[in-house]
């Protein structure tokens, strides 16, 4: 006997009573999740549903209860999404017993360990997970690819690297554009994984599991008479390109959260960056230097931020260390390096609101082996669970858990913003202190609950028109930093001198962040664009139209006062053309399914855009080669003009008109040579 429910969405939720299973599917096709049936793990033991307890349908919405063990129910309440396009399950825990159950994870899998989305297809069954395009086992890491793959043959876990995945797993057929995307609706305490591997009988299309787990904590305790709320998901079949896997998925996003993600209300859509660090500078920068720059960005940022990077802390003192938390230990009177920076903070903050910019400032709460908070506070350093220091490429971590670690960050943190000025913070060199598998946090609390703590922490502080970025681990896309108050994230390894080879490998990484960046949560920031004056002016601007077309944060780096004027006109241009947030199209349908670069790249501008209104530009688009021969490269353009009106293509950089020969355009482009063109 069954217990059906038809949403107001494709998807249909029927429950099985005998065995406290349910069914979310497409009457139409057929494709779904089939089976599902909750589980609960409490050390080596495993609890799933014993019966289902009740099942009700009111007013649009499902609710149900199963018992896991005697005394132990999961109540259910599945309705149709906020914003129409699927499934919202929310699940909470109840103990009604008299003991304590301890558990250390949960989540659906099927009862037979398999779904079957399209089984009457027999093309390649393929998912897609943002960790599909980086490897991250610290200190190793590097890109991988492709983003939509083939199912693996032996079981894998995704989702584990930490917490900066997009916490969502797509699945469906090589050559059809219909997906089935499950994400998680809320990341108060615990994240995503899933387990999936090829099936075990033939019928089926994957062995699957979505789990959700604690870093810094190996189990919950459930208190008798204890109610617990657990991570809410969504549930959604799309049909579209592999460019708008994510579309739907944060859409709903952004109707049951709202306004709290910090890119609503950001700065960035409307004001570039310049940064101290990339294209050979590094620490090496004195204030003299910096006033200098500050100037020239001043001039042609027509506002926008001065991010002072890694590099004003002194190398040796008594009471610092360079790039350490410890150079704020016992107090910030020792923090910069007066030698190369006479006038301290405040001439940083003063020269650059003299110049129309708002001052930011790289920081890190990463510790030094040998530095004095080590030395004279070992219980502030986060340990694993045998008691030893947690350890990130020669770095250690505060244990967030401690409350005198807290009061001292708290502190920091205000001298940097109340004290010195500074309304923009860059936070880097930190997340494995969330990230680390084996962490055991002293006074209990998990990693998301202790990032949460900083990263509220540091957006209070800043209020909300500060500058906050995230930095280290780069977090492919979790929406959830957003919702935690980060403006922006680095979506890609760090560009660092911009040679060519570093640049491919950089944009290799944020794929999977194009269908979801804009204003209704964060922006990207694929590290600092520009470069360096030795660089080929093709390079230069390749690398610049990349970073335009992202629609993310427009982050400039390099030593400017040194770049020609044809780069500095390049500068100017990108500022006054600086409006980020919105939509990203990928037409390279094959970049998903092979090397994650993809050759074209479309930026539409939405009717009330300022880049629409101001320049009356419809869209943008770049064609980009990759490759080391020439290319003959086009893409039709009839998306963009309505029949009957004559289109009007212009370059992006010189304005000059472009030749459009039948809706087609149309380029020959030399190695590493790119063309970008508005749509008038």
């Amino acid at each position: 006997m069954a217990s059906k429910l038809d949403h107001n969405t494709t998807l249909r939720v029927e429950l099985n009573p005998r065995i406290g299973t349910v069914d979310l599917y497409n009457t139409a096709t057929g494709d779904g999740w089939y089976g599902l049936q909750f589980f609960l793990r409490c050390g080596a033991r495993e609890y799933r549903p014993r019966l289902l307890k009740s099942a009700r349908h009111q007013k649009g919405k499902t609710t149900w209860q199963v018992e896991l063990a005697p005394g132990l129910r999961v109540y259910f309440a599945a309705m149709t999404s906020p914003a129409g396009s699927g499934i919202w399950l929310c699940p909470r825990l109840v103990n009604r017993s008299d003991r304590t159950f301890q558990f250390t994870s949960y989540g659906m899998a099927t009862a037979s360990g398999a779904i079957g989305p399209q089984l009457h297809h027999t093309s390649l069954p393929v998912f897609a997970h943002s960790e599909n395009l980086r490897y991250e086992d610290l200190p190793v890491s590097r890109q991988t690819f492709p983003f939509i793959r083939p199912l693996p043959e032996q079981g894998r876990w995704f989702g584990r690297q930490g917490i900066g995945p997009i916490p969502a797993m797509v699945l469906g057929r090589r050559d059809h554009n219909r997906w089935l995307v499950e994400g998680s609706a809320s990341q108060d305490r615990a994240t995503a994984s899933w387990h999936l591997s090829l099936p075990t009988q033939s019928d089926r299309m994957v062995d699957y599991c979505s789990e959700y787990m604690w870093n810094g904590q190996s189990q919950e305790a459930l208190a008798a008479g204890q109610t617990m709320d657990l991570e809410s998901c969504l549930y959604q079949i799309i049909n579209g390109e592999p460019d708008q896997l994510y579309e739907s998925y944060t859409t709903e996003l952004s109707a049951i959260h709202g306004r709290r993600f910090a890119g609503t209300t950001s700065r960035l859509a409307h004001e570039p960056v310049y940064c101290t660090w990339n294209y050979g500078i590094y620490t090496n920068i004195t204030e003299d230097v910096c006033i200098k720059r500050i100037k020239i960005a001043g001039q042609l940022q027509n506002g926008g931020i001065f991010q002072l990077d890694h590099g004003y802390q002194p190398p040796h003192a008594p009471h610092a260390s360079w790039g350490y938390l410890d150079a704020y230990y016992p107090d910030a009177t020792h923090t910069w390096d007066t030698a190369r920076f006479p006038g301290g903070p405040r001439r940083i903050v003063k020269e650059s609101q003299r110049h129309g910019l708002t001052p930011a400032i790289w920081w890190t709460p990463r510790l030094d082996i040998g530095g004095p908070i080590a030395t004279d506070h070992p219980d502030w350093i986060a340990i694993n669970r045998h008691g030893r220091p947690i350890e990130h490429v020669g770095d250690l971590h505060p244990d967030y858990s401690v409350p005198a670690v807290r009061d001292f960050i708290q502190r920091t943190i205000r001298t940097i913003i109340h004290d010195w000025g500074f309304a923009g913070i860059k936070l880097d060199f930190f997340s494995w202190a969330f990230d680390a598998p084996d962490l055991a946090y002293r006074y209990g609390g998990t990693s998301v609950q202790w990032r949460r703590w900083l990263l509220g922490l540091i957006r209070r502080e800043l209020g909300p028109r500060g500058y906050f970025l995230y930095c280290i681990s780069c977090p492919l896309g979790n929406p959830f930093l957003a919702l935690d108050g980060c403006d922006s994230f680095r979506a890609g390894t760090d560009i660092d001198r911009g040679h060519w080879a570093t640049h491919v490998a950089n944009c290799s990484w944020f794929l999977a962040s194009f269908p979801a960046c804009g204003r209704r949560t964060w922006f990207t920031d694929m590290d600092s664009f520009m470069g360096s004056p030795e660089f080929p002016a093709n390079e230069r601007r390749f690398r610049c139209a990349m970073g335009y077309l992202t629609s993310g944060m427009m982050d400039f780096s390099g030593p400017i006062e040194q770049l020609d004027q044809a780069a500095l006109r390049d500068y100017r241009r990108l500022c006054q053309r600086c409006d980020q947030g919105g939509k990203v199209l990928v037409p390279d349908r094959e970049a998903f399914y092979g090397r994650p670069l993809p050759a074209i790249l479309m930026r539409p501008h939405a009717a009330d855009s300022r880049t629409r209104r101001r320049f009356g530009v419809q869209a943008t688009i770049g064609l980009f080669n990759w490759d080391t021969h020439p290319r003959a490269m086009s893409v039709a353009l009839d998306t963009w003009c309505r029949k009957g009106f004559r289109l009007r293509v212009q370059d992006f950089w010189t304005s000059r008109p472009v030749r459009v020969d039948n809706g087609l355009l149309t380029a020959n482009l030399l190695p590493r040579h790119h063309l970008l063109v508005d749509i008038m």
